[in-house]
């Protein structure tokens, strides 16, 4: 049973792409559109930028064009990486005060459409210049409590192979930021649980003696989480230079959101976080503005239809 948890009764019921935005409707019991919940309505800027893939809306476009016409409160989760503005082959370098602002509005956005109930998990790495290594996380944390924000989770993702440095220790790891809007958020520990280090251990003295120690589901996965980063070899690499792995993905869309919940990534890349929800059962909007991405993503999301999503438990 989820915990720490008030699921909300306001869905959305507009049929994707067919009138124009505003507030929310509650949730329709039918079953059009066979079966699935629709994805809300978002008005095109540009003509031919939508890609519809099972329950995942692709959009080719700014962040902040799409994020402007999705309704108030519609969203569930908000699962992204943003550009880490590193000087990466599909990055523009510009200075980290310029980059902070430039996150800034998106940011508000962001607030704007995520649900009462929601969250927010932004996954960053540092921004090192001239030797210097800045945690983005502590940047963007300043940020998401400007807005209100509450932290609940720095969740540290260690994977052990990368870059190896000369002059410094070697970065192994990168974090999740996981914020939410109010103190009444879904949250579902018992479907992302991880097996006990002695299973069927037993109390041996004391009024719970014979009994077991510990949840017979598993234990709280912590936060920090060994998970390798995607390598060359494995079957959901793609062609994107920066691409996180689906096991990554999946612990959050699993804990914090419900089936046929609606989750977004403001920067879709390779599609990972479509390609989970559509084998979860939850409805995504991804916003890509490189239109290389947008197909790379779409590839991605019609093999992840024929391959089991959900290994990693």
């Amino acid at each position: 049973m989820p915990t720490q948890c008030l699921k909300h009764t306001i869905g959305l019921t507009t049929p994707l792409m067919s009138t124009p935005l505003g507030p929310p409707p509650r949730k329709s019991t039918s079953t059009a559109n066979n079966g699935e919940t629709p994805l809300p309505a978002v008005v095109r800027s540009k003509p031919n930028i939508s890609f519809v893939h099972g329950l995942c809306d692709i959009r080719h476009d700014e962040a902040e064009a799409v994020l402007a016409r999705v309704p108030s409160k519609s969203v569930d989760l908000i699962f992204t990486s943003p550009p880490y503005n590193i000087g990466k082959a599909y990055e523009r370098s510009t200075s980290l005060a310029a980059y902070l602002e430039q996150m800034k509005p998106i940011i508000r956005e962001c607030h704007r459409v995520l649900s009462d109930h929601g969250s927010m998990c932004w996954q960053l790495g540092n921004y090192v210049h001239a030797g210097e290594v800045v945690p983005l996380d502590l940047e963007f944390i300043a940020m998401f409590r400007a807005l209100g924000m509450k932290v609940r989770n720095r969740v540290v993702w260690t994977f052990g192979h990368g870059l190896h440095c000369s002059r410094r220790l070697s970065g192994r790891y990168e974090t999740i930021v996981w914020v939410t809007k109010s103190d009444t958020y879904h949250f579902d520990l018992d479907v992302i649980r991880v097996p006990q280090k002695y299973p069927g251990k037993r109390h041996f003295k004391g009024p719970k003696k014979g009994q077991l120690s510990g949840n017979p589901l598993g234990k709280n996965p912590g936060d920090v989480w060994d998970i390798p980063n995607v390598k060359h070899n494995h079957p959901e690499k793609t062609a994107h230079p920066c691409q996180f792995p689906e096991a990554l993905v999946e612990r959050f869309v699993r804990a914090l959101t419900a089936p046929g919940d609606l989750v977004l990534d403001p920067f879709a890349g390779a599609g990972t976080v479509g390609a989970v929800c559509n084998g979860h059962g939850r409805r995504s909007i991804l916003i890509e503005k490189e239109r290389a991405y947008v197909d790379i993503a779409r590839q991605r999301l019609n093999e992840a239809a024929v391959r089991k999503i959900g290994q990693h438990g």
